[in-house]
């Protein structure tokens, strides 16, 4: 893995008048995503990309200032694709259902880049920050609204504390994935989501 870490060059100045082509921003976008398969964080450059993609530097920082706004890009154009929050039906069941797609998600090669871009933002603060602000917040957003959907509708406790209740069911996945390495199949999953919601309904019929 050492033999990727390779300075990156100097960025040469946007050239706005040059037409962007689709396909070139799709091939650096699936390199970019293999080699985060493949590579921790800080052994992927710039350059190893744009080697894979068949193009220049230039063409990749057309589009991107840094590495972490590529990385985080091609996850992305991944991970929107897998992980839909359904805007129709009950919310709960909504939840329930992003949830179950999270945890295929976590399986195999996109389970792979997840706990490579997790273990690489603790130590570098230009991913974390471009992370948290446009992988993590945004879904975060999207999930608590539902979950407050959930709450107006009576499906939840009023006083739910929402923070805890997602905290709790994301938790053992993410065990699994970063620290005992096992696999996350559904049925895993929707234990965890029925006894997370059995322990805060138990807890709403006792008070």
């Amino acid at each position: 893995m050492s033999e990727l870490n390779v300075e990156a060059e100097p960025k040469p100045a946007r050239s706005a008048g040059r037409p962007r082509s689709e396909a070139s921003r799709a091939s650096i976008l699936d390199a970019a995503y293999s080699f985060l398969r493949r590579f921790p964080v800080s052994g992927i450059s710039t350059i190893h990309i744009a080697r894979e993609a068949g193009v220049s530097t230039a063409t990749v920082y057309r589009w991107w200032s840094t590495k972490e706004e590529l990385l985080l890009d091609a996850f992305l154009h991944t991970a929107d694709h897998e992980l839909v929050l359904k805007s129709d039906g009950p919310p709960l069941e909504r939840v329930r259902e992003y949830i179950l797609q999270v945890g295929r998600f976590f399986t195999g090669e996109n389970g792979i880049a997840v706990a490579r871009l997790l273990t690489a933002i603790q130590d570098n603060p230009a991913l974390r920050k471009e992370f948290m602000k446009r992988v993590y917040s945004p879904r975060d957003k999207e999930i608590r609204a539902i979950v407050n959907e959930a709450i107006k509708r009576g499906e939840l406790p009023t006083d739910l504390k929402i923070s805890v209740f997602l905290d709790s069911i994301v938790g053992p996945l993410l065990a699994r994935l970063l620290i005992r390495h096992e696999r996350i199949d559904e049925s895993f999953v929707a234990d965890v989501f029925e006894q997370v919601l059995a322990g805060t309904n138990a807890q709403r019929v006792k008070e």
